[in-house]
């Protein structure tokens, strides 16, 4: 009997669909823009010549641009290139628009990042004829909001991990549905680094002790992985059997932080820093908000551009969640910085120790009930009239430094915020 015979959960087919948005945050500046349509597009958090591309649309991918691609070189490759800024905030909005028909649909749905999402199929859809369905009714709702801006490719399988490989092999707007049938002739078609998970440092592991392809690695026995790579090999003959091992856990918060790159105006005295992470403080705050959680513990890290770095930290205070409280305990850390060797290149605030939002009150020579309230006054209209309509004074130094960014990972389907990018919005 082989190993995986004694497992209770054996794989289902069509139990797993995975939706990957094609090109998505450049998909997003042509839907805005129609002049963008039909033409190389890409995005760029800073479009200067030095800067690097975080996405590029289909038409500019023909042309050899991918995310990383360095802003010269793109023009190089393509020189019609239109290279633009991101747009976090309508990124945003897209995502839970998307979203929002995945729910539609009867399967349960989670975002992997904010262009991508698995859905695991309902058991009487566990058919070819009931995923066609699905993929059809996700593809046509689509294509009804966004015309064909914006498009996506979907693989349907037995675990996530197949099922994203699925949605890899055909694009764009392609369909694969893969089958435990299907599997050994669709690894031959594939390189180790092909491979979701294996990168270049894995395949020389994996080449060390004998597997040379996708092909090879699924032949491997359990006994031999396990052997050779420990837990995560058991986990690797699993996975590419269609047994999930993928799943997400939903995990409290434990801790949430912010980082930003002071260049190119880097502060050199304490109270330029102060209005750095007075701003920093302002963000967390609006997210501790959002999430209704609070916190009771606060630490900064600030490194200097001659690499030196300084950090300072408190975890008993009683639970804080208003913009005021944050700022205040941060004040408090950088009392501590007595010597700056350098001017200042990054700074980050990681408030830890959270826990579900109860109002404590703080003793900090003022009225934290106050603080709060005005803190969630402050909250509505932002949301109403767009991010940053009132921010702390004290934070207009640092004016110039967008906290406004959007990376590849996490649920964003959780989170308020407005679009409020001028581009798309005024």
């Amino acid at each position: 009997m082989k190993p995986e015979d004694l497992l209770k959960n054996q794989p289902v087919e069509y139990s797993t669909m995975y939706v990957d948005m094609n090109s998505f945050f450049a998909s997003v500046e042509q839907f805005y823009n129609p002049d963008l349509r039909g033409r190389a597009v890409a995005v760029s958090t800073a479009p200067s010549g030095g800067g690097s591309i975080v996405a590029a649309s289909i038409e500019a991918k023909r042309s050899g641009i991918k995310t990383g691609t360095k802003v010269s070189e793109a023009y190089s490759l393509c020189p019609d290139v239109v290279v633009v800024h991101d747009s976090p905030n309508s990124y945003r909005k897209i995502h839970r628009e998307i979203m929002e028909i995945l729910h539609a649909t009867p399967c349960y749905v989670r975002a992997r990042s904010i262009d991508e999402a698995y859905l695991k199929v309902p058991s009487y859809l566990q058919t070819p004829e009931g995923v066609e369905s699905l993929v059809m009714a996700i593809k046509s709702q689509l294509f009804r909001r966004y015309g064909d801006s914006i498009l996506c490719s979907i693989g349907v399988a037995s675990n996530i991990w197949l099922a994203k490989m699925a949605s890899n092999a055909q694009k764009p707007n392609g369909k694969v549905i893969l089958t435990r049938s299907d599997l050994e002739k669709f690894y031959k078609t594939l390189c180790l680094i092909d491979l979701t998970g294996i990168n270049f440092r894995m395949a020389r592991r994996l080449y060390d002790i004998g597997v040379q392809s996708p092909h090879d690695l699924y032949l491997s026995s359990w006994r031999f992985l396990l052997k050779k790579l420990g837990v995560n090999g058991g986990k690797w003959y699993l996975r590419m059997r269609g047994f999930e091992v993928d799943a997400d856990e939903i995990k409290a918060n434990k801790s949430i932080s912010h980082q930003i790159t002071t260049m190119p105006n880097p502060p050199t005295k304490l109270v330029e820093i102060t209005t750095y992470t007075t701003k920093i403080a302002s963000n967390l705050g609006k997210r501790l908000r959002t999430k209704q959680l609070a916190a009771t513990g606060i630490a900064i890290f600030i490194k200097f551009n001659n690499g030196q770095w300084w950090a300072n930290g408190y975890a008993k205070t009683s639970m804080f969640t208003s913009d005021m409280e944050i700022i205040n305990l941060s004040k408090m850390l950088l009392k501590k910085l007595h010597y700056m060797p350098d001017s200042v290149r990054k700074i980050s605030i990681t408030l830890f120790n959270l826990t579900e939002d109860r109002q404590v009150a703080m003793d900090l020579g003022y009225d934290s009930s106050a603080g709060l309230a005005l803190s969630r006054a402050i909250d509505l209209i932002n949301d109403r009239f767009g991010r940053g309509t009132i921010m702390p004074l004290r934070s207009f130094y640092a004016s110039h430094v967008d906290l406004n960014r959007v990376g590849f990972a996490g649920d964003l389907i959780r989170e308020k915020s407005n679009p409020t990018d001028k581009k798309h919005y005024s």
